[in-house]
């Protein structure tokens, strides 16, 4: 459920609830700007591709831990080349970088880095794969 309430100081205040109950708020000076912030925010819920905003904010570097120390399934040895990978390759350019500042065009100019450095073409897809999350 979402609405949009004029505040007694003239502005407005579009509001909505995420999928866990939480609501979240913003100011616009203008109707028109809060019916459209809110437009793209309920868009995005019914889409699939909301991001909580203080979830944005996670770094990288937070979110990497998390997701190696939950790789349950992994043999020892492919544990440790992940862990090595995000050591070597991962962390020093991606540890500080909030998730909703990691740009395509970003990770692509990144990966030709890698690979004008010499890295293997298997070393940088692992590497692609590792950031990403997929494996």
């Amino acid at each position: 459920m979402a609405s949009i309430a004029r505040r007694p100081d003239g502005t407005y205040r579009p509001r909505y609830r995420d999928a866990h109950g939480k609501e979240h708020a913003r100011h616009f000076k203008r109707k028109v700007d809060a019916q459209r912030w809110l437009d793209e925010v309920t868009a995005a819920v019914q889409t699939g591709t909301y991001v909580d905003p203080k979830r944005a904010r996670t770094t990288v570097g937070e979110l990497a831990h998390v997701w190696l120390a939950g790789k349950i399934n992994l043999k020892p040895t492919s544990r440790a080349r992940y862990a090595d990978v995000l050591k070597t390759h991962v962390l020093p350019r991606w540890g500080n970088v909030a998730l909703i500042r990691v740009t395509h065009g970003d990770v692509q100019a990144w990966l030709s880095e890698l690979s004008d450095r010499g890295l293997a073409g298997a070393s940088v897809r692992k590497a692609q794969g590792v950031l990403s999350g997929r494996w």
